[in-house]
Parts: structure tokens; sequence; C-alpha cells
């Protein structure tokens, strides 16, 4: 093949720009595998819990690592038609945002994205092409005649047949897939079919801080035929159905204290408790003193709602002697600063007050049940009746800030003159544990496994998970689990081992 004059030059830029979009395909899979949740919403405008991490290393991280990997090779040697791999990847995902442009409103968010790939793709393909006119021989290999031959030509044509006709069809198709998967979801629940044993789910582990990846604080514990839930931060009720906890079995509620990030959501839980099984009495709330001022006000805000429910729905949905709650005061605290709540059917629930001044009175719980036992700290200090409490349990779930990284933010409220922020991140460093003070409980009462919540500040990405455990994995050798929504941890009765999965994707 005769070379075209000045070819050599535009063969070089090509190949070095095919070089250059390899190394940042190759660092975008990098990045995904080291810190998924930032890659995924400010890159690639993804939105993803706890769950969707793996997914986003095994399935998006992999791709850009494969796509840059042979975008590096081909430009980096002389087989340059190995570019083609990349460049037909990347073509099929400037496919499926076109699709999106086509069934559903366009994210603006993702244009950046879509002209970056369209700039790789036509890289690629200069580099391609320009090493085609290069006058070097070479022979064509397998992969390009198999792009050319007629089989791949009649695959290819089915598949656009395909998906052409999923296109036309997909009302019918959606019709068909909704019938199939609603019945299958209703159907099944993981909870249905949990061991005897205790179990404990966490529905929100978020703070007051607004926090991508977590809701408000709530907690559920599942002992043999009990439920309980602990607190019920802003949106955890909707985490709760997510999670198919079957609220309409909710033994009780139970209130840690009435700062509006453990009870914002007390009125949807209530509601969601009632009229999801039809129940005839209000729902049981226990808390500290004070309960009784917090629940009558629900009441009375949800009184107008709970005549409209009524009369829509009537007895078969929403009996009115079971609206709203019934409060109950946890009182009569023995030296030890603990008492039994609840104690039948093998399952027994003890309060016990805990150091979160000026909230007075504050309360953690103890649960235990078929020789397996778990403590929900509730907001604390360090705390020596929490610490007895907590000797020997399976599980302790405990709040959890970084000074130093709150100290941070302080700081930069201060620079940026948002001093409101700045002082709400110091005021809270007096009421709550430090992680390593958690650590150091754990370790003294030789709990098994320690589990941290209302993380403070909020942590996006996992990335981020050492510096805010600081040395806490040096002083307790045990496990140490910083929270997401929808996990949940299954202790079979009599049993040692404690399991773990998740509830929400």
């Amino acid at each position: 093949m005769k070379t075209i004059p000045g070819h050599n030059t535009v063969n070089m830029i090509t190949r070095i720009l095919s070089a250059i979009v390899g190394g940042v395909l190759l660092l975008l899979g990098i990045a995904v595998f080291i810190m998924p949740e930032v890659i995924s919403t400010t890159f690639l405008s993804l939105s993803t819990g706890g769950a969707g991490i793996n997914s986003l290393r095994a399935d998006i991280g992999a791709l850009f690592l494969g796509m840059g990997a042979f975008a590096l090779f081909g430009s980096l040697t002389r087989y340059r038609w190995v570019l083609l791999i990349p460049a037909v990847f990347l073509c099929l995902v400037v496919a499926g945002r076109v699709i999106s442009m086509v069934l559903d409103p366009f994210p603006t968010n993702t244009i950046g994205a879509l002209v970056m790939e369209i700039v790789f793709i036509m890289v690629l393909s200069l580099a391609i092409i320009s090493h085609a006119f290069s006058g070097k021989e070479q022979t064509q290999p397998e992969t390009v005649r198999a792009f050319a031959s007629y089989r791949f030509l009649i695959v290819a044509g089915a598949v656009i047949v395909l998906i052409a006709g999923t296109f036309v069809f997909r009302p019918q198709i959606s019709a068909r897939v909704w019938s199939g998967g609603i019945v299958g979801r209703m159907s099944r629940s993981t909870i249905e079919d949990l061991p005897d044993g205790l179990h404990v789910g966490l529905a929100g582990t978020g703070a007051p801080m607004p926090d991508s990846q977590r809701v408000g604080i709530s907690t559920f514990v599942i002992a043999g035929e009990h439920k309980f839930i602990v607190d019920c931060g802003p949106g955890s009720t909707l985490n709760l159905e997510l999670m198919q906890f079957p609220l309409e079995e909710t033994t009780a509620v139970l209130l840690t204290h009435f700062h509006s990030d453990h009870i914002g959501d007390l009125d949807e839980l209530m509601l969601k408790i009632w009229t999801y099984g039809a129940r005839t009495e209000p729902t049981l709330v226990m808390g500290p003193v004070g309960v009784d001022t917090v629940v009558d006000g629900y009441n009375k805000a949800f009184s107008l709602d709970a005549k409209y429910r009524y009369a829509h729905h009537g007895d078969a949905v929403a009996p009115s002697s079971g609206a709203g709650g019934r409060a109950e005061i946890i009182d009569g605290f023995g030296p030890d600063e603990s008492v039994v709540i609840f104690d039948r059917d093998g399952v027994k629930v003890t309060a016990f007050l805990v150091s979160h001044k000026p909230v007075d009175p504050a309360l953690g719980f103890r649960f235990d049940y078929g020789g397996r036992s778990v403590v929900v700290s509730g907001d604390t200090l360090p705390d020596e009746t929490l610490m007895a409490q907590s000797r020997g349990v399976d599980i302790l779930v405990h709040d959890a800030m970084n000074p130093d990284m709150l100290n941070v933010m302080t700081r930069a409220s201060e620079a940026t003159s948002k001093a409101v922020a700045g002082t709400v991140a110091t005021d809270i460093q007096t009421y709550h544990a430090f992680v390593e003070e958690t650590a150091r409980i754990a370790r003294d009462a030789d709990v098994k496994h320690l589990v941290l919540n209302q993380i403070l500040p909020p942590i996006p990405a996992s990335i981020l998970h050492s510096a805010f455990l600081g040395d806490s994995r040096r002083i307790f050798d045990g496990p140490i689990t910083l929270s997401y929504d929808g996990m949940l941890f299954c202790m079979p009765a009599d049993s040692n081992s404690i399991n773990s999965q998740w509830l929400l994707q």
C-alpha cells in the first residue's frame, strides 16, 4: 500500500491520542475499584446504596479496566486492530445512552459523559484507519475479517431486528414484566424465610447531617415471633417497606430519645403499621418520660388523616380504633439503671439509661433470645451502664463519630462563612461517642461484632472508611462494620454464627 504524504505524523498523533484514551479508561476503572460511590455519582450519573458497590466494581470497573487495557495494547503495539474492541464497547455504551434519550427524559448531567465517549470512539477509529493507511505490510487479523463475514452480518442483523421488535412491542412486554414481577415480589420475602433466632436490620443508619448513602436512624429487631422497631428517623419507614419488614406484625416501637432524627418518621410508621394489618388497636410506642407528649402530638396532627383513611377504606384497611399510637413510659429503673420492659415467649428486652445530656433520660436497649443477644446503644457518650449491658453480646450497634473529620468540617465552615454548620460540628462532639471509644467498649465488654451506625460526619465513599475508623481496628480485634441502610445480621438460635446480607439494592 502506498504511503500518503504526512501520514506518519498523523499516525503518530492518533497513536498517542488512543494511548491517552486507554490511560483515561484504565484510570477510571481503577478509580471505580477504589471509590465506586464517587465515580458513580460524579462521572457515571449513577446512584447506589451500599449493596450496589459490589456490582459497580465487578461490572463497571471491569468494563473500564478491560477497555483501557485493550486501548493501551492496541496503541502501543503493531496490533492496532485491537482498538476495535474498546471502540465497539464504547459504541454500545453510546447506543444505550441514545436509547435512553428516546425512551426516558434525558438526564442532562450525562451529556458530558456522552460527548467524552463519542470523542473516544472517534480517536480510536482514526487510529485504526490511520494505521491501515500507514503503508506498513500487515495481514488482516481474523477478528477484522470476522466483522465482514456473512455470518457476523446475519447475527448482527438478527440482533438489530430483536432490538427493533422490543421497541415496537414494549407496551406489551412492559405489562407482562410488571405482572410477573409484582406477583413474584409480593409472594416472597427474605424476612419470612429467616430461621428461628435473633435478627437485626438497619433501616436507617444516618445522622442529622445530609447523607446520600443513609436515611434517618432506625433499627429493627426480630426475636422469635416478636418484632421491634427501635427509633424511626426521617425516611426510615420507606426503607422498612423496601426491606419487606412486616410492619403489621410490629410488637412495639421503642424510642431511645426524642431528638428529631430519631422520631421524625413516627407518623408514617404508625400509619403503615395500622393500615398494613388493619389493626384494631393503636401502635404501642414505648420510650422514656415524655413519650406520651410525642405520641399525643402525632396523634393530634394526623387525626384528620385518620378520618380520611377510614372514610375511604373502612374497617377492611383502616379500623378507626387502630389509628395512631398508644404511649407507654419506660421507668422504674433499678440500681443498675436498667429495667426489663418485655419478657415473653423466651424474648427479653431490657431498657437502660445512657449519657446523652442535655437529653435526659435517654435509653439504650438490649434484646435476648435463643441464647443470642444484641444491644442498640441509641445516642450516648461512653457509658458504664451500656458497658455492663453489652457484656458478651453477639452484636453491639453503637453510634459513632470521628472528631478529626468533624474538626475539618468546622474549619471549612469558618473559611466559607457557614458558622452554624461549624458550631453544630463542634457541639455534637460533646454527647456522642468517638469511634475509638466504641472500639474500647466492644473490647472491654467482650462483644463479638461491633456495628457502627449514625455515622458522623457522613462518609460518602468507602475509600474514607479507614480514615473514619482511625485506630479502632487496633483497639478491637473483632469484626467492625461501618453500616449502610439495608444491612441485615442473622443470629440463629443456640448457635455462634452471625450471618449478614443486604435487603436493599
